[in-house]
C-alpha cells in the first residue's frame, strides 16, 4: 500500500457512499404495501414463489433471494408478507420484516401475475440477457400484456438470429424506427385487443401529432403514419401492428377527448376509463432520497449492484464494523496531519485480526 493522508482515505470513503447513492437513491425502510395499489418499481422474487415486491422489500427483506428487477408496474400492491409469499424460512419471526406482521398479510386482487414474475420477458419468453445488445421497449398500454418489454427483433417478427449486426453491435432490426423519434411504444397484442380504438385515433386530424409510426409485426415494413392520415380507418389487412406515440402524446390525447361526447363516444369511454394513464400519466412512487451516511447503508448499495444478494447481509455487518474501527483509528492522523503508512495500516488489520 502507497502512502496516504488520513483526510485523502476518509474523502474517498465519501466519494463510494455518494456514488452508492446515486445507484440506489431512496431510503428501503418502508413497504409500500399499506398504501396499496401504486405505479412504483417491481422486483420478482423466484425464491418465494414468483411474488413482486417492492423496491424496499427486494433490498431489506429478499436479501439472499433470486431476485429479478422488473421496473415499473401500474396498480401493483407490494406482496411481501402477504398469503401469496411463499417463503420457506422456519427462523423468520416476521413475514415482513419492514411491516413486522407475524401473520400473513391478504394478497391484493388487483396485482396481475404474468411470465415477468418467472424472469421471462417478451414474446420469445426468454430471460433477460444483460450482455446483449438488443434494444427491449417496455409496452406503455400493458392492458393485453401487462407492460411487457419486447425485442425489437421481436416487435418487428424476425428471429434473433436474424438482426444485422453492425461489427461486434447489433444494430436496430429493419422495420424499426429510430429510437429518438418516439416517446412511448404500444405492443401488438394491446393494439389487437383494442383495435377498434385506435383506428379511430388513427384516423382523427390529430392523429400527426400524437401517433410516429406503425410496425407491422411479421414484416420489415415500417409505416409512418404521421404524415399519411386518413379519413377512415386504416385497413392492415388483418396483420397485427405495434405504436409508437410522439412526444407529447399525452396532451394531444387531451384534446381529443375534449372534443368527444362523454354519455356517447366509445372512445371518450375509452380513453376517460380504460387507459387514464395515456392522457395523464402515472407518477411512479418512490420512496424518500436516502440522506443518512452510515456505512452499512452505503455498502448495501453497493454489494446489490456488485455482488451476490446472498453475501449481502455479512457483508454489510462486517464492513459496518471494520469502517467504525478504521475511522477510529485514523482519527487522530487526520487531526494532527500525519501521512499514513502502510505500515499504520497492517498494524490496524493485524489489531483486528485478534479481536
Amino acid at each position: 500500500m502507497s502512502n496516504t493522508s488520513a483526510i485523502e482515505y476518509l474523502s474517498r470513503q465519501q466519494e463510494l457512499e455518494d456514488e452508492a447513492r446515486k445507484l440506489m437513491p431512496w431510503d428501503p425502510k418502508s413497504c409500500s404495501y399499506e398504501k396499496g395499489a401504486l405505479r412504483q418499481q417491481v422486483f420478482a422474487c423466484r425464491t418465494h414463489g414468483n411474488i413482486g415486491v417492492c423496491y424496499s422489500c427486494s433490498i431489506q427483506c429478499h436479501t439472499s433471494c433470486d431476485i429479478v428487477e422488473l421496473f415499473t408496474k401500474r396498480n401493483f400492491t407490494c406482496d411481501c408478507g402477504t398469503d401469496k409469499d411463499q417463503s420457506k424460512s422456519e427462523n423468520q419471526q416476521f413475514k415482513c420484516q419492514l411491516r413486522k406482521n407475524r401473520e400473513p398479510d391478504v394478497a391484493s386482487l388487483q396485482n396481475v401475475y404474468g411470465h415477468n414474475f418467472r424472469g421471462l420477458f417478451c414474446s420469445c419468453n426468454q430471460e433477460y440477457d444483460p450482455d446483449s445488445s438488443a434494444v427491449m421497449l417496455q409496452c406503455v398500454l400493458g392492458s393485453e400484456c401487462n407492460e411487457d418489454w419486447y425485442h425489437d427483433y421481436c416487435i418487428v417478427g424476425k428471429p434473433k438470429q436474424e438482426v444485422k449486426k453492425n461489427g461486434d453491435e447489433e444494430t436496430l432490426a429493419d422495420g424499426m424506427p429510430p429510437l429518438d423519434s418516439f416517446d412511448a411504444f404500444i405492443c401488438w397484442k394491446c393494439v389487437s385487443k383494442y383495435e377498434y380504438y385506435f383506428q379511430r385515433l388513427m384516423s382523427h386530424p390529430l392523429a400527426q401529432d400524437i401517433i410516429a409510426h406503425r410496425i407491422q409485426h411479421g414484416s420489415s415494413e415500417e409505416k409512418d403514419v404521421s404524415h399519411s392520415v386518413k379519413k377512415r380507418p386504416i385497413d392492415d389487412g388483418g396483420n397485427e401492428y405495434s405504436l409508437t406515440l410522439k412526444h407529447g402524446y399525452s396532451k394531444k390525447l387531451a384534446k381529443i377527448k375534449e372534443t368527444l361526447d362523454k354519455e356517447t363516444d366509445k372512445l371518450y369511454k375509452f380513453l376517460n376509463d380504460l387507459v387514464p394513464f395515456l392522457v395523464n400519466d402515472d407518477p411512479v412512487y418512490e420512496e424518500p432520497e436516502d440522506t443518512a451516511t452510515e456505512a452499512d447503508d452505503m455498502v448495501a448499495l453497493l454489494l446489490q449492484n456488485c455482488m451476490q444478494r446472498e453475501h449481502a447481509v455479512a457483508g454489510i455487518s462486517a464492513f459496518n464494523t471494520l469502517k467504525t474501527r478504521l475511522s477510529e483509528y485514523l482519527k487522530p492522523f487526520a487531526e494532527s496531519g500525519k501521512v499514513v503508512s502502510g505500515e499504520d495500516i497492517n498494524n490496524f488489520f493485524k489489531e483486528n485480526d485478534e479481536k
